[in-house]
């Protein structure tokens, strides 16, 4: 795959709902849902910018995404993402997105007394908008990227919060045919739910324009002490026609250790595209949990 080949794949920015792994806040999008979640090297997919801030500068487009996603359980999100890599001697992106769950309450957050036969329902609507720049190498094949994150979350149990952070990363295209990711996840010491501490790892290796493989690993370091919780990724693309790219993966939740089997398919163009992804949680016992994604980008 030469240069021109590795800058056009920042084709297509989606928006998308999926299973919660480390983070609450869900910026994994349609395109990168298909193949396992695997976000973090993927140039296809405008949510890099919130996940992996260094990507910004790998591309020389401009690239606009929105959609929606819902899940099984009720569960929806929207999202927007653009970055702008062509402009100026530096990148620009941001990235908005906003989840709505009822969750199941845990115990430490009941309240100490019940009425008998009395139920409790935790609406939670959580969002982050994040802003990222991002510079680098000769040629767009190395960046360095920072995202500024600003979070919020209103939980009928607990009221609102609100927190901000930050997510220095590092990425870079090697021998035409690997990309490469690092993000550290949220250093600053501020102990908020959905923006724990930890390390975003994304690999991508696209021997050709039809095919490429991923690999992503997420580990929480800061939501529990003294205890690590790895969420690993993988997923595929092929596409039989160069316009319709079809992807498969699985990913496994560091939290609830439920794992997930996702399929892909989309339709592009260097213009604009149009994706879907579904997700299954084919092994756990009882109700199939499923979510659908589907996203709009658009490329100039």
């Amino acid at each position: 795959m030469n240069k021109n080949s590795v800058l056009l794949v920042w084709t297509v920015g989606a928006v998308a709902l999926g299973p919660s792994n480390a983070w609450a806040v869900d910026a994994i999008q349609a395109v990168s849902a298909g193949m396992g979640n695997t976000v973090r090297a993927n140039p296809n997919d405008t949510g890099s910018v919130y996940a992996a801030p260094g990507m910004v500068w790998l591309g020389e487009r401009f690239d606009v995404g929105a959609g929606l996603g819902l899940g099984s359980d009720g569960t929806r999100v929207a999202q927007v993402s653009a970055y702008d890599g062509q402009t100026s001697n530096i990148g620009l992106g941001v990235h908005w997105s906003t989840t709505h769950l009822e969750s199941i309450p845990s115990i430490e957050e009941l309240p100490g007394w019940r009425r008998k036969g009395e139920t409790f329902n935790n609406t939670v609507e959580s969002s982050v908008l994040s802003a990222t720049i991002g510079g680098g190498g000769v040629h767009h094949l190395f960046g360095v990227g920072l995202g500024v994150r600003y979070y919020q979350r209103t939980s009928s149990l607990h009221g609102a919060d609100s927190s901000f952070n930050i997510a220095p990363s590092v990425a870079g295209v090697l021998g035409e045919q690997w990309t490469l990711s690092l993000t550290v996840e949220n250093p600053l010491p501020l102990e908020y739910a959905d923006a724990p501490f930890g390390i975003g790892t994304g690999t991508r290796w696209q021997p050709s324009d039809r095919f490429a493989v991923a690999i992503d690993t997420l580990t929480d370091l800061g939501s529990a002490q003294g205890e690590v919780r790895f969420t690993p990724m993988a997923g595929a693309e092929i596409r039989a026609h160069e316009s319709v790219p079809m992807r498969i993966g699985w990913t496994q939740s560091g939290t609830t250790q439920q794992q997930w089997l996702t399929f892909g398919v989309g339709a592009s163009n260097s213009a604009m595209g149009f994706d879907y992804a579904a997700l299954l949680d084919v092994w756990s016992e009882g109700e199939l949990m499923h979510s659908h994604r589907l996203a709009l980008r658009i490329s100039m």
